[in-house]
């Protein structure tokens, strides 16, 4: 035996065989997938502009662009400039935009506050269905703490909650794991 070799603990044969069954677990898969549920039917998306009904300036364009972003990164929708085109068509609509303060330095300055957009969204089929055309929007909300002492803006702190919004809204767009059926 020797000294300088470290001595393996399953014997070759052994080592074989459970390489052997590990391969074969690996190719036979167990049906979990690491893709989301994205529908197959659809081909294509319409998204508008967003509209707004506050009065904080270019949120529904900046969280419109964002969308944008978002469906050409994850998803396998393609998005199109024509509703006649479209599949899909996805509307938007900015509710709420507000910024307060949370805690105030010794001279009242703001230390650190808070950005909430609060959005709804609707995605339905051109032409929609029964049931879409009956169906409320889906109401969305992000809140972010950002900190002026550090350099983070008021813009940042939006254009990051929009992020988090359009990451919500594209979420929203998989495959639910459940039927109109078993909600009835």
């Amino acid at each position: 035996m020797d000294g300088n070799r470290p001595r393996s603990i399953m014997p070759a044969p052994s080592r074989r065989r459970a390489l052997a069954a590990l391969a074969a677990l690996a190719a036979t898969g167990c049906g979990y997938s690491f893709r989301a549920p994205y529908d197959k039917s659809v081909q294509t998306v319409y998204v508008p502009m967003f509209k707004s009904q506050s009065f904080t300036r270019d949120v529904e364009k900046m969280l419109t662009e964002l969308v944008h972003k978002e469906i050409m990164r994850r998803t396998p929708y393609r998005l199109v400039d024509d509703v006649e085109n479209a599949d899909t068509i996805l509307t938007g609509s900015v509710n709420f935009v507000d910024k307060n303060v949370l805690v105030e330095n010794p001279f009242n300055l703001p230390r650190q506050l808070t950005r909430t957009i609060n959005a709804s969204v609707n995605w339905v089929h051109n032409p929609p269905t029964e049931a879409e055309k009956r169906r409320e929007p889906t109401i969305i909300s992000e809140t972010l703490n950002f900190v002026p002492e550090v350099g983070e803006t008021a813009l940042t702190s939006t254009y990051q909650t929009c992020q988090r919004l359009a990451a919500q809204i594209v979420d929203m767009m998989e495959q639910p794991w459940y039927t109109e059926e078993d909600l009835q």
